[in-house]
């Protein structure tokens, strides 16, 4: 019986790891496509103001629900020029998470593809650190 369960525990560890990063490639991929879209269509975003970014963050598919409560959930990348001041190449991306709640009179649900650009070394300094706070 206890080398069954080693066995079990042993191939979770061993699962786990890789279906992780299955989810995080996934998350990589769907913000790859929005963010191409974003620039292909017409009247979008100039190639101008995405230079000047600092940070750049990307929330495909970010869930909006309410039915009296309401609530939020988007799993994303955000990625930073390198440097102390931003100012180098882009960076390998991390993992983001945009949770929230919201009450009153409500009701509805929908999805949204958002990217937010950070413009100031500041900006990406604070959003690096609540992202280590809560980690």
């Amino acid at each position: 019986m206890k080398k069954r369960l080693l066995g079990f525990t042993s191939a979770l560890m061993f699962a786990f790891p890789v279906f992780a990063q299955e989810k995080e490639s996934d998350r990589v991929e769907n913000a790859g496509k929005v963010m191409k879209e974003i620039l292909n269509a017409p009247d979008s975003m100039p190639q101008s103001v995405l230079d000047k970014a600092d940070c750049v963050v990307i929330l495909p598919s970010v869930l909006k629900f309410a039915l009296g409560m309401g609530g939020s959930y988007g799993r994303g990348i955000m990625t930073c020029r390198r440097g102390a001041k931003f100012h180098g190449p882009w960076g390998a991306p991390a993992m983001m998470a945009l949770e929230g709640g919201s009450a009153g009179l409500q009701l509805g649900g929908n999805a949204t593809d958002f990217i937010l650009l950070l413009m100031s070394p500041r900006s990406a300094q604070n959003i690096s650190r609540a992202r280590s706070n809560r980690w």
